[in-house]
């Protein structure tokens, strides 16, 4: 099977304990069973501990203190990395922030954006449409649309082309996406497509974008603060991004285009993910704006948080779909 993956994928190295915003941290950890039944073998001072900490029922997971990981040490270090090593980690810990799909005899990962140092890739990356492929050892799935896929890959390489037109602004490129993107939904459907050209802003998108993110469920007190203060300001906001920021603007469309675009090759959805693509790219905009101070770091967290709010929770996005 075919792996490909983008050009940062591999330069992508945990901080541990130096990162600010701990994946240990605030989220439900579920254990594979392989690696369960592991655990409920070790022996010793540390086994108990593990059987202690876990919940072994039909679906094992964590039993968090509070919301930490219990084995999350008190410098912010996996003690099961230090007791068994690292490949005693059940799948989802070895994988975090890697994400994977898999189409046919081809395999797609990347890093997600919810990763404080994921998301300094991801905003860091000025080759965002080269990638890295490999063959690994897995078997294909032969009950798959190939044709559409192979037709929707194409399209995404000319999505890439256009997004990183710099003569144009960003917002443009955008609404010449969404207007390629509407022509071959209305194909797939079996309606004669008809020219329409979408002329989007910033500031349209946020006020449509404002009542559907108040209905998606709050992942954290952080995001309820952030999201409030966002719709007292949401009409004062100058959404108009400077050279510099576009370029952030053209990286976060492009991580959500190549996470999201070739799933429309189960569903057939092409429109929605790209609709997906410049939602996501304005709400992270605008949390940024609504900073009192606008700096890298500051569009680094905004884009950790919406991740968050909206990619890690399965509500939020089936929300968000839904409502296309």
């Amino acid at each position: 099977m075919l792996f490909r993956r983008p050009c940062y994928y591999d330069e992508f190295q945990c901080k541990a304990e130096r990162c600010t915003d701990n994946c240990c941290i605030g989220w439900e950890i579920c254990i594979d069973e392989a690696t369960a039944e592991i655990y409920q073998s070790i022996k010793g001072d540390f086994g108990k501990r593990l059987k202690e900490n876990i919940d072994f029922s039909s679906e094992p997971s964590f039993i968090l203190n509070g919301e930490r990981c219990p084995f999350l040490n008190e410098k912010n270090l996996c003690d099961i990395i230090i007791n068994c090593g690292k490949e005693s980690l059940c799948q989802i810990c070895r994988d975090h922030p890697r994400y994977f799909e898999w189409y046919g005899s081809t395999k797609e990962g990347g890093i997600g954006l919810s990763c404080e140092e994921g998301a300094r890739l991801i905003l860091s990356e000025a080759c965002y449409a080269d990638y890295y492929e490999s063959e690994v050892d897995e078997e294909p799935d032969i009950d798959f649309d190939q044709k559409l896929f192979d037709t929707l890959f194409s399209l995404r390489e000319q999505i890439f082309d256009i997004l990183s037109d710099q003569s144009l602004p960003v917002e443009t490129r955008f609404c010449e996406i969404l207007s390629l993107a509407e022509g071959i939904q209305l194909i797939l459907d079996g309606t004669p497509p008809t020219p329409h050209l979408f002329a989007l802003s910033f500031e349209d998108t946020l006020r449509n974008a404002i009542p559907l993110l108040g209905q998606t469920e709050p992942i954290d007190e952080k995001w309820e603060g952030e999201f409030f203060s966002l719709k007292e300001n949401a009409d004062k906001l100058r959404l108009i991004p400077d050279k510099k920021e576009e370029k952030y603007l053209e990286r976060l469309f492009a991580y959500f285009i190549w996470r999201y675009f070739l799933k429309g090759a189960f569903d057939g959805q092409v429109k929605d993910k790209i609709s997906f693509a410049v939602f996501s790219v304005t709400v992270i905009f605008a949390l940024y704006k609504n900073q009192k101070e606008q700096s890298f770091e500051a569009l680094l967290r905004s884009a950790v948080l919406y991740s968050k709010q909206m990619e890690y929770s399965e509500e939020n996005l089936e929300l968000f779909f839904d409502s296309q």
